[in-house]
């Protein structure tokens, strides 16, 4: 019940925005808004307000919305136009109105998430302080004087309070720091021309792995692995972090292994063998959700706030970088190269909204946040039917010098009424076989 609820919260949030960008843009371009609906289907509530005696209506399939604007094309068989508001119909428009009203809600979905991000950052939140927790003694690194345990402070006049400001200085600047200003036991320490290598790790490598959580029906449940168990070994092999593991598993998929876990502090061993990958809708994955404990990361947190420019600038990188991974997502699946079983719908989102709204306020609202910006950017993809294919065909009315037919205008809507509906069968197909099925 409490997955039902905040799903509907989720998605009536989001996509009222987006149609409140609509609503509002159209407003102001004195386009005449005959309906504002939450959802599709049958009316269950319905007021009206304004000037224009708009209708707001919230409707019972609650996995979308529409803003309905005054349109000569658009018009049911009984509607009329009044004369005097036929200046004020959408088709009347000049472009630029048209493409400013269209173009409204999804930026306002993604001036949404930057708004959240930014009020996160400066909220603060608690991150993995960036320590030093393993190192070769025979590295250049412990050479220049590198410990592990040193916390660290500045690169090259860069201040780093966090994992993540320590993993963008590591990919935005070169792999030669000239200064590097660490904390050990309370003290400044200063280090020159350190050369940065894959010898140094860094928090939270080495933490102990845990199971979170384990899907059900999945290969995790069917060998025995529980939550809070501790992954210690995959066939001997020794891991350290997460993203090592993962690929470890991803290396012997379709293979029979061992894995050695700590149980209550006792040492277990379970065989997977390798029929149990067979008919797996969910490619490399055993269907586990890995963290660490709790009580022993606690000791590697520190709160970090942000100032509100260093904020407004995370929050507009943060969106360029969800931008630029919805291209790539998206190419990928047409090259081939990404998988679409990975591609989620409606459960999905439920399951990861119940998901956050269960860890607190402000993982909640984040979570609102990147739903916005998938919403905004996903938006703009130049896709027949979706607000990006409308602002596709004005820039080519802005090229041509006229708007596209209507029959090219019906073909390409045909076209893009058949991928999204081929993605969202997809997506269904998906959530049934992850939640449902267990497959």
């Amino acid at each position: 019940m409490t997955t039902f609820f905040v799903f509907i919260l989720t998605i009536s949030i989001v996509v009222g925005v987006h149609e409140f960008g609509h609503f509002q843009m159209a407003r102001w371009c004195n386009v005449k808004v005959l309906k504002f609906s939450i959802g599709f289907g049958n009316p269950i509530f319905t007021f009206r307000l304004g000037k224009d005696q708009t209708a707001f209506v919230i409707s019972a399939v609650p996995l979308g919305g529409y803003v309905k604007l005054l349109d000569e094309n658009n018009l049911d068989s009984n509607e009329k136009i009044k004369k005097n508001d036929i200046k004020r119909a959408f088709n009347q428009q000049p472009l630029m109105k048209r493409f400013l009203i269209v173009a409204a809600g999804p930026l306002i979905n993604i001036i949404l998430g930057i708004i959240i991000f930014c009020f996160i950052y400066m909220h603060g939140s608690l991150q993995i302080k960036p320590s030093i927790s393993d190192l070769s003694v025979s590295s250049e690194a412990y050479q220049k004087g590198l410990r592990v345990g040193d916390d660290i402070v500045l690169l090259d006049g860069l201040e780093i309070k966090s994992i993540e400001d320590l993993n963008i200085s590591l990919k935005t600047h070169p792999q030669v720091f000239k200064d590097v200003y660490l904390k050990r036991e309370g003290k400044l320490i200063h280090i020159k021309n350190l050369f940065w290598t894959n010898e140094i790790k860094v928090f939270p490598y080495g933490l102990p792995i845990v199971i979170q959580f384990i899907e059900a029906n999945s290969i995790a449940e069917k060998i025995g692995l529980r939550i809070h168990d501790e992954i210690v070994m995959v066939d001997q092999i020794p891991v350290k972090n997460i993203p090592d593991l993962i690929a470890i598993i991803q290396n012997h998929w379709l293979k029979s292994f061992d894995l050695t876990i700590k149980r209550e502090n006792i040492i277990q061993y379970i065989h997977i063998d390798k029929e149990l990958f067979e008919g797996k809708v969910d490619k490399k994955r055993i269907g586990v959700v890995l963290g660490y404990d709790e009580n022993v990361i606690k000791a590697y947190l520190v709160e970090v706030k942000r100032t509100f420019g260093d904020s407004i600038k995370k929050s507009f990188a943060q969106t360029f970088t969800f931008f630029n991974l919805t291209l790539t997502t998206l190419k990928n699946l047409f090259i081939q190269k990404a998988d679409l079983k990975d591609l989620g719908g409606p459960l999905a989102i439920a399951h990861m909204a119940s998901s956050s709204f269960l860890e607190g306020i402000f993982p909640f609202i984040q979570f609102i946040g990147l739903i916005s910006l998938n919403i905004g950017v996903s938006n703009l993809l130049p896709i027949p039917l979706l607000d990006g294919g409308y602002l596709a065909f004005y820039l080519l009315e802005f090229i041509k010098g006229k708007p596209l037919s209507n029959e090219k205008m019906m073909i390409s809507q045909r076209v893009g009424m058949l991928i999204l509906g081929l993605l969202t069968v997809i997506a269904l197909y998906n959530d049934a076989c992850r939640y449902l099925l267990g497959s």
